[in-house]
């Protein structure tokens, strides 16, 4: 029996190991590329990337600045109970992004107008949106979104956009909320959860997106709150985190499909679960995760099949968003170009005809990486860097190319053209460094002693890093799982801040009371 264990326990172990290296890799590469690179979109409203070089002395000072100040307010961060800074926080993030909502209006555009438009048009009966061609019979995964938009429509008719925006601000709270109880959870140490929430209200980027008229806050907002479900129930063992957990992270997939990632991470950890702790009930809480999604998408599909009387449509087939994360593009390479629409509308919508055309040039795609080793390293290190090293995440671009229904004054002038935004940029991208550098060092130092749950979010990100790899991708798909690493980044700064510290007190200690080599008798 003991022989067993043992091996379970080893098992286990290396299954950790594993999994904490596969986080570390993509960590270690975008920390250094992070302070030696930075991948920007210099002139909206084109969405191109430009990659420059940085300037890493400026980035090593900015790190040893955070060692200093952490140092400094050690104690003060280990006394400061949480609740103060928590509901300090709350309090700003709540009147900046509403300032910011109501002072900016920006209106929606491209497939955010698309989606609020269809939503409207569905209201008053028009369903030509649904028919062979239209936006929802291309795009069907967009049918959760414009079920959470009718809400606003039916309340705030014209002016939805902007009171889905004020909401956006509500779903950055609770995902701010998430993110400190579980930093709370994981690390259990006031000194962290303080250097967690600090690092949250500097993180602008995301901020920024509540003038997004989309599904990445709200999902953002409901799969962190998942993800602490998750976490609960493996901590306390009550079946109803589980079971609210799977409702609540099919909601966030029905509102941003990327949110699929994050689904997988949570089936892994249940299958983990029930084989090294012999829980059963892991196995079928996985299952119900499965289950969930399937039933949430066939359900928002069925009716609005049986409200317009058109059957619901597959649309883009999954390979064709492949094929186009493959090729070049006038953004960055694997960024969207108008691939997968543009087979799509050439095969007459038939999705097993665009299927087999996308399959075909994958294939060519990857005979031509083969081919040509050097190019397929430029294409992926360009896209790897151009989605993970923008550090707004396009947070200004999403502004700057929509209209707003009012004359800008100054202030908002330079923040999006002038003084303040090159203050903002340059300062996100020396906070995008720290929260890089402080999580790679979090799975340095914990190698060897890091817990099955402490390892939820770094899976997450490493799921969205490799989908990303294949699949077509954005700075801004991306934005939302960025703040995931904050809670590493928390103890990984801590914790190098204390052992500098410790060095640094035991030099003193020695100083003051140098140890006397005793004679030999």
């Amino acid at each position: 029996m003991d022989e067993v264990m043992e091996k379970g326990v080893s098992a286990n172990r290396v299954v950790l190991s594993v999994l904490t290296v596969l986080i570390l890799i993509p960590l270690v590469f975008i920390a250094a590329d992070s302070v030696l690179m930075t991948a920007g979109i210099p002139d909206p409203p084109t969405e191109a990337t430009a990659f420059t070089a940085d300037m890493p002395w400026v980035h090593l000072v900015s790190s040893a600045a955070v060692i200093f100040l952490l140092i400094l307010f050690q104690k003060r961060l280990r006394n400061l109970p949480e609740k103060y800074l928590l509901i300090v926080g709350m309090i700003l993030v709540f009147i900046v992004g509403l300032a910011w909502v109501f002072k900016m209006r920006v209106e929606a555009g491209a497939d955010q107008l698309l989606v609020l438009e269809g939503a409207s048009q569905f209201m008053q009966g028009n369903y030509e949106w649904f028919v062979r061609g239209g936006y929802f019979y291309v795009y069907p995964h967009q049918l959760g979104l414009a079920a959470y938009f009718q809400l606003f429509i039916a309340f705030a008719g014209q002016n939805a956009y902007l009171w889905i925006q004020a909401a956006n601000v509500l779903w950055l709270m609770l995902g701010f909320y998430c993110l400190y109880k579980i930093t709370a959870l994981l690390f259990g140490k006031r000194e962290i959860t303080n250097v967690a929430l600090v690092l949250l209200l500097f993180c602008f980027e995301i901020l920024l997106y509540v003038v997004f008229v989309y599904g990445n806050l709200p999902a953002f907002g409901l799969g962190l709150l998942a993800v602490l479900l998750t976490l609960r129930y493996f901590k306390e063992r009550k079946a109803c985190y589980a079971v609210w957990s799977a409702v609540v992270i099919t909601a966030s997939i029905l509102l941003r499909n990327n949110n699929l990632v994050w689904l997988v991470a949570m089936v892994i950890f249940y299958l983990l679960d029930a084989a090294f702790e012999k829980k059963k009930w892991s196995f079928a809480f996985a299952a119900l995760l499965i289950g969930a999604n399937l039933l949430g998408g066939f359900a928002v599909g069925f009716c609005y099949a049986q409200a317009t009387g058109i059957p619901a449509a597959e649309g883009v087939p999954k390979t064709a968003w492949v094929a186009m994360g493959l090729q070049e593009g006038p953004m960055a390479p694997g960024w969207y170009n108008g691939y997968s629409n543009n087979l799509y509308q050439s095969m007459d919508y038939d999705g097993e005809k665009t299927a087999v055309q996308a399959k075909e040039n994958i294939r060519e795609c990857v005979a031509n990486f083969a081919e040509h080793p050097g190019y397929a390293a430029r294409f992926f290190y360009q896209k790897i860097s151009s989605t993970w090293n923008n550090p707004t995440f396009q947070g200004f671009w999403i502004s700057q190319v929509r209209d707003s229904q009012i004359e800008q004054d100054k202030l908002s002038n330079s923040i999006y053209n002038g003084g303040a935004n090159l203050l903002l940029q340059g300062f996100m991208n020396l906070y995008q460094s720290v929260i890089y550098i402080g999580s790679a060092l979090f799975f340095l130092f914990h190698f060897k002693k890091i817990r099955r749950e402490q390892l939820l979010p770094g899976v997450i990100f490493l799921g969205t890093f490799l989908f990303h790899v294949f699949w077509e991708t954005k700075a801004q798909y991306v934005a939302t799982c960025f703040p995931l690493l904050i809670p590493y980044a928390a103890c990984g700064w801590t914790g190098l801040s204390g052992r500098i510290k410790a060095w640094i007190d035991g030099k003193r200690k020695n100083k003051i009371h140098p140890v006397i080599p005793q004679e030999i008798p």
